[in-house]
């Protein structure tokens, strides 16, 4: 959230003509893929947010994986896949069925898996 209002900031700034510093860090080798608690619903869609925190603040692609198990502890089966952009959530469509919801997320090789499973029927 703070690398959204610096991002929102630095424009709103760099738009009234002030002079904006660059990122302390720019690289994005020290990027660490990050997920939400657990999966969300809304408007009748399941979704995953998705950022990458410790670097420059540009636009990258994440893949996200919706998996689906019988129960909270698992095994959970992918059910469908997109991407989203870092900073943003990747959002599913309903027909999922019943069932517990984690959102697995990849960036490069980084893996990341919402840590709390969420109970839905859609």
């Amino acid at each position: 959230m703070r690398k959204l209002l610096g991002a929102i900031t630095a424009t709103a700034a760099a738009a009234a003509g002030l002079a904006v510093a660059p990122p302390a860090q720019a690289s994005t080798a020290a990027c660490d893929l990050v997920t939400a608690n657990s999966v969300g619903y809304s408007a009748l869609m399941l979704y995953v947010a998705v950022g990458l925190e410790g670097c420059s603040n540009s636009v990258t692609e994440v893949r996200v994986e919706l998996q689906k198990g019988a129960g909270a502890s698992g095994p959970f089966t992918t059910v469908a896949e997109t991407y989203a952009y870092s900073g943003g959530g990747a959002w599913f469509d309903e027909g999922t069925g019943c069932g517990y919801y984690v959102g697995v997320a990849h960036w490069q090789d980084q893996t990341e898996t919402t840590p709390t499973p969420a109970y839905y029927c859609n």
